[in-house]
């Protein structure tokens, strides 16, 4: 009797050890998977120094305030705003902004960021390249996506110049109508002052609106977020916007023959383009490009790669100076010192402000955007009746009428014959 009850109970132990083990072996839960791999490393975060978005900033606020100039003038005093206002930029300053403006337009640019991007990844290649950009700046012209980017910031500095122009030009023109209005014909008052105001308005240099200068940055950061003043919808190679390009450019003389259009002087007059070209004709976007779309490229690269932060902003301000874009600028200074020093009546002013202003600094802006662009008129040329030639220039520059002489009175005449 004990034995069984012994065999019993060891019977019930390995009875409930192995209903133990079953239930343990159907709750235990599976080993944890392995850790991931650490991500591959992504390389410097994308910098830009301030300097770059400030001299953006004073650019596009030129631009904006000029673009819509009108020549509507009720007295002299309008006019001298309106030059005052045109006419306050330091040349250096505004190339330099144009630069950094356009290479914040390349960095809107998907493709040409992600190509960067992954050379940014290997400190190696990223340091090789960042060598090779700062030793020539035309190098980035071959990179992956800078031909998109380069087409970007074409369009947005010509159609910059573009619009300036096309407001110099109306002011330019109000200048021969106001003519009719007594006023017009009027003495500047203070010519000297006017003169000397205008050579200090070009000397100083603009001031910074913070605010612009931040949206601009977070535009250049993010990559996106810049509307450019572009009226075209091939800036990525796509298809035209509906409705299609609505800015059409005038081909330079490079590009375009001289045609003979008459053979007798008194019948040569002012033509314009039979066919004028748009934003995407091919030769605007040909290489080599200008010295300041190389540049804007660069700086953008740099900043892409995550080595444009403000330890670089001394090396991307001193990449900001194309030399062009100065050069064309100060000449129109020039110029328009020389047309204030001998206009008199207001209208002349006015002549001044739309031609060395606006149009010269308009002109300057398509010449630093492609080495094919030009807004000026097709130049068409003619012969005289000696077989010379003669060009259909526009207008010349504006020469008053001779005052009318006045009729003596009917008295002084009957005198004058009894003499």
């Amino acid at each position: 009797m004990k034995l069984a009850v012994t065999k019993g109970f060891y019977s019930s132990l390995i009875a409930l050890s192995l209903a133990a083990t079953l239930v343990s072996c159907a709750t235990d839960a599976p080993p944890p998977a392995p850790p991931a791999p650490p991500p591959a490393p992504a390389g410097p975060p994308v910098a830009l120094a301030t300097a770059i978005s400030d001299a953006a900033a004073v650019y596009s606020d030129y631009i904006e305030k000029v673009s819509v100039m009108k020549g509507e003038f009720a007295d002299g005093a309008a006019i001298q705003a309106q030059l005052t206002a045109a006419e306050s930029y330091e040349p250096n300053q505004l190339a330099h902004g144009a630069v950094a403006y356009a290479a914040i337009v390349a960095m809107q640019e998907p493709a040409f960021r992600s190509s960067l991007r992954g050379y940014a990844t290997n400190d190696a290649t990223r340091a090789d390249l960042v060598s090779r950009l700062l030793a020539n700046p035309a190098y980035v012209s071959v990179l992956p996506g800078a031909d998109i980017a380069a087409r970007r910031v074409v369009l947005a500095l010509s159609s910059d110049g573009q619009s300036v122009y096309k407001a110099g030009a109306a002011v330019k023109q109000t200048a021969y109508d106001i003519q009719k209005q007594k006023w017009s014909r009027e003495f500047v008052a203070e010519r000297e002052a006017r003169l000397a105001a205008a050579k200090t308005n070009s000397v100083t240099l603009a001031s910074v609106e913070s605010d612009d200068s931040a949206k601009l940055l977070a535009a250049a950061l993010s990559g996106s977020g810049l509307v450019t003043r572009a009226t075209t919808g091939q800036t990525t190679g796509s298809a035209p916007a509906a409705g299609g390009d609505s800015v059409t450019f005038t081909p330079t003389s490079a590009t375009t023959p001289a045609t003979p259009v008459a053979t007798d002087a008194s019948s040569i007059v002012a033509t314009t383009p039979t066919a004028p070209t748009v934003f995407d004709r091919p030769d605007l976007f040909n290489q080599p490009y200008t010295q300041a779309v190389n540049r804007a490229l660069t700086i953008a690269a740099l900043a892409i790669l995550g080595e444009g932060g403000e330890s670089r902003s001394a090396t991307l301000v001193s990449l900001l100076d194309d030399g062009d874009g100065q050069r064309c600028l100060s000449m129109s200074k020039l110029n328009l010192y020389q047309c204030l020093a001998v206009a008199k009546p207001h209208y002349e002013d006015v002549f001044c402000l739309g031609q060395h202003v606006l149009m010269d600094t308009g002109q300057c802006l398509g010449k630093m955007s492609s080495n094919a662009l030009s807004f000026d008129p097709i130049k068409r040329v003619g012969f005289k009746a000696d077989g010379t030639s003669a060009y259909a220039d526009p207008k010349p520059y504006i020469k008053p009428a001779p005052p009318a002489k006045k009729k003596a009175p009917a008295k002084k005449k009957a005198a004058a014959k009894k003499k």
